[in-house]
């Protein structure tokens, strides 16, 4: 079975009011965010980069677009990606395309894709054992000689927790937790069951900034693998 990088609500962030979308992280044109993966021994399994690009406004609040690229523990590109993030009245809409494993994504790259926009929404305030909204993705995708799969990544069960304080290369931070439930499936034309993969995660999320730290695992508990913010470029 490949092994597949879940890297999940990373471009995440809380404002203080409409009129501060502007100044969030990604709304900062040109600004470049690094996030080092890890597997679930610890060790350094890649780079994930976002380039934060076309910060546009949008009626009351702002939109961008977020060019994504993955390279490997070798350095070799291995995954890239766009998504469009948005902000209007102090809640982000992030793009659930972008929190997809890239991999995956990549392994569609050259099919006929067709998707239905789906976002993970983070309100301007948050308090301890706040529910956050679910969010559900769903993707079509036909493959060249005409096979088609239908994908589907949902997140459910979204939680703040308690703070933390977190350090990393790229500065320090009091974040909330933000725990959830999450599924991923796959259908295969002609096959009515699908193929399931249930896991859980956790966010470390700091406001104006995002998420600084996550954590995955498996339904029975065991850690799949993390990642950290490691560099920040404005």
């Amino acid at each position: 079975m490949k092994k597949i990088l879940l890297v999940s609500g990373l471009f995440a962030g809380l404002f203080t009011g409409a009129q501060d979308c502007k100044n969030f992280l990604f709304m900062t044109n040109n600004a470049e965010v690094q996030m080092t993966v890890y597997d679930k021994k610890g060790k350094e399994s890649g780079i994930q980069t976002w380039t934060i690009t076309e910060v546009k406004k949008d009626g009351s609040g702002y939109h961008s677009t977020i060019n994504s690229s993955f390279k490997d523990e070798k350095g070799k590109e291995a995954a890239a990606g766009k998504g469009l993030y948005k902000c209007t009245g102090g809640i982000l809409q992030a793009d659930m395309k972008m929190s997809m494993p890239q991999q995956q994504m990549e392994a569609y790259k050259d099919a006929a894709v067709k998707f239905e926009p789906a976002y993970l929404e983070y309100p301007p305030k948050m308090n301890e054992g706040q529910s956050l909204a679910d969010a559900d993705f769903k993707m079509d995708v036909e493959m060249k000689g005409g096979m088609t799969t239908n994908i589907g990544f949902k997140q459910t069960n979204r939680k703040v927790g308690s703070k933390e304080s977190v350090t990393s290369p790229a500065g320090t931070w009091d974040a909330y937790i933000i725990t959830y439930d999450a599924q991923l499936s796959t259908r295969m034309a002609g096959i009515n069951i699908p193929i399931n993969f249930n896991f859980t995660g956790k966010e470390w999320f700091v406001p104006n900034v995002g998420i600084v730290k996550t954590e995955t695992y498996a339904k029975g508990g065991k850690l799949l693998g993390s990642s950290l913010i490691t560099s920040i470029k404005k």
